[in-house]
């Protein structure tokens, strides 16, 4: 698997490439900016500034959702759910795909030419929705894998792994 972001809570997680977290981040970010970012908790816009890093590839490396730092109530817990839950909406409106020139748009905004990389390949809109279900069976305590490696459909899988 290329750069690779783990994201774990409560001691369960799942791997996967750090680009699609970037790229996943950014939908994210939306939601907290179209809800306001000032209407949450202090964790919760922790939470929001470490996805901003993420979709702004300053995080190169380092990309990560930090759950298990900044989700330390159940109120916290239940807001996360809620904008993953309303992020899901916002990617399925996108389509069935964002198309290669729609990463490079997300790619040109990134802060620093360094951070850019180049997309061979669109992502299907279901991968990303199946992945925030992932974060959200974590938050719930229904994710039971503490080292699953997710594989995007329609993107290399040279050991013919399970696709979401």
């Amino acid at each position: 698997m290329p750069d690779t972001a783990s994201i774990k809570f409560n001691n369960k997680g799942f791997r996967i490439p750090s680009s699609f977290i970037e790229v996943l981040s950014d939908y994210v970010c939306e939601t907290f900016e179209n809800i306001g970012i000032d209407t949450f908790s202090a964790n919760l816009q922790k939470i929001y500034i470490g996805f901003d890093l993420n979709r702004k590839g300053e995080a190169i490396g380092m990309v990560n959702i930090l759950l298990d730092k900044y989700i330390t109530n159940n109120y916290d817990k239940t807001a996360l759910i809620n904008i993953l839950s309303q992020t899901k909406n916002l990617v399925n409106l996108v389509g069935p795909e964002l198309g290669i020139a729609t990463l490079e748009d997300f790619e040109s905004r990134k802060t620093d030419d360094y951070f850019k990389d180049p997309w061979a390949f669109p992502i299907k809109t279901q991968s990303l929705i199946a992945t925030i279900d992932i974060i959200i069976q974590m938050l719930k305590g229904a994710w039971t894998s503490d080292n699953y490696s997710v594989y995007y459909v329609g993107f290399p899988n040279p050991m013919n792994m399970p696709e979401i």
